[in-house]
């Protein structure tokens, strides 16, 4: 894969300054400072979520917290289905576009709307098969058209955060992503008067309308020529669809693990060993976390100049493993009382966990930009390959070893699975040299020290 290869010398505009400086330098190119955008609004939202549920759980009952949470998280879910991956076929084909990129934009926001109205009326319709408990949704006509309403405004949202890193303004998703936190925390207490259970589910949903109508005016901002509207053009959304269903499909298997160990925890384990399983999953899996914002944004940055790419590559990797070295290194001394804030119980029986899953970040830096740099160059194939083969192996040994190990069964299956992404990246890139194994060997490190 060219991606990443060693056979060459990038040549860097900031040659000849101090290392220091150099470093500086890079921090401050499209690549560091969109990520840093994104790593911003991800601790942001965090912070901003605790704060709206906080409130929500002061203001209603537990049973109508429990409802709204539920319904909004069908919204997210439904949102995610809706648009087929193609907000990632805007990031790769906006930026060849050229005057084509704002009706290429509406298309795929209009092909999303109608995605987004299909999936919320088929689940409405259903509801009483698969979530009989949401029947609320149900019970007025206002309610089952604000909800499709909900999910139509999420699936835009989505949609605009690739478009956004497309147009290299990942600054435009902090402010979005602000706006509409601050806005739903304004919401609970104003609807719980009013609306019950779905009060909770008004209050992200219309935070949501808002963010993405701030979504358009800032794309209408960012991208030259672009006005909001409805476009049908099959024949472009067709050229980006089967880029954007393989990107779907491999960013969907990389999401597995943190969705399905969860229920296999409950299910092996218990509800109590799940709770200390997530505080500390969740940590943990923020280092990883870190890496894949910094392929989203190489990716972002390589669509743009995909003659770049080999050197984008290289100080995507530096900076990945620099994250992740730094943050394990905190949470393997500091891990345990980090824990303590939700509990001694937390931090007696999630610390081994979230120490592994730390270092299973370390092998995901290289996994995950080589994965951003698969996207650049249309390497769909491989990246489902190497996506299924990281997540299966996770599940699949996590399952196996939960019952033996504990929760520490789940952080070395987790482990074990990004060790085999990153063997299969290495072998990958072996092949991009010539000579002895040994000299391959040492031709990659080279390479990939030259850039720290």
């Amino acid at each position: 894969m060219e991606g990443l290869s060693v056979g060459e010398r990038s040549i860097s505009p900031a040659a000849g300054l101090t290392q220091g400086r150099r470093a500086i330098h890079l921090l401050r190119t499209p690549l560091f400072t969109n990520a840093f955008y994104l790593w911003a609004n991800a601790a942001g939202a965090a912070v901003a979520g605790f704060a709206f549920w906080a409130l929500v759980a002061r203001l209603y009952d537990a049973d109508e917290v429990g409802l709204g949470s539920a319904a909004l998280s069908m919204v997210t879910l439904l949102a995610m289905f809706s648009h087929l991956g193609l907000g990632m076929g805007l990031i790769r084909f906006l930026p060849e576009s050229g005057e084509g990129g704002p009706r290429l934009a509406n298309a795929v926001f209009t092909t999303s709307v109608v995605g987004a109205v299909v999936a919320s009326a088929v689940f409405l319709v259903g509801v009483p098969l698969w979530a009989p408990s949401l029947g609320f949704l149900r019970e007025q006509p206002l309610y089952a058209v604000a909800f499709s309403s909900f999910v139509i405004a999420a699936t835009l949202c989505a949609v605009q955060t690739y478009a956004f890193m497309a147009i290299r303004k990942a600054k435009y998703i902090l402010a979005q992503v602000a706006f509409v936190q601050l806005s739903r925390l304004a919401l609970p207490a104003l609807l719980a008067a009013f609306f019950g259970a779905f009060g909770v589910v008004a209050s992200g949903g219309i935070a949501t309308v808002l963010g993405a109508a701030i979504g358009f005016a800032l794309l209408a901002r960012g991208l030259p020529g672009y006005r909001p509207g409805g476009v049908a053009d099959p024949a472009a959304v067709f050229k980006l669809f089967p880029f954007s269903v393989a990107n779907y499909v491999a960013d969907s298997l990389l999401l597995t693990p943190g969705l399905i160990l969860p229920l296999v925890v409950v299910g092996l384990l218990g509800s109590t060993e799940a709770a200390y399983f997530y505080m500390a999953w969740f940590l943990g899996y923020l280092l990883t976390s870190a890496s894949a914002y910094l392929a989203l944004s190489l990716f972002a940055e390589g669509s743009y100049d995909p003659g770049a790419l080999h050197a984008l590559s290289r100080n995507a990797v530096a900076g990945a493993l620099t994250v992740a070295a730094v943050g394990a290194l905190f949470l393997l001394l500091l891990g345990d009382r980090l824990l303590l804030a939700f509990g001694r119980d937390y931090a007696a029986e999630g610390a081994t966990l979230l120490r592994l899953v730390a270092l299973a970040a370390l092998p995901a830096a290289v996994v995950n930009v080589y994965l951003g740099a698969l996207r650049v160059r249309k390497q769909v194939g491989e990246l489902v390959i190497i996506a299924g083969a990281v997540a299966v192996t996770t599940v699949a040994l996590s399952s196996a070893l939960l019952p033996v190990m504990g929760l520490a069964g789940a952080g070395v299956g987790n482990g074990l699975g990004q060790g085999l992404g990153l063997a299969i990246v290495l072998a990958r890139l072996l092949t991009t040299v010539e000579g002895t194994m040994p000299q391959r060997m040492r031709g990659l490190l080279v390479a990939f020290a030259g850039r720290f």
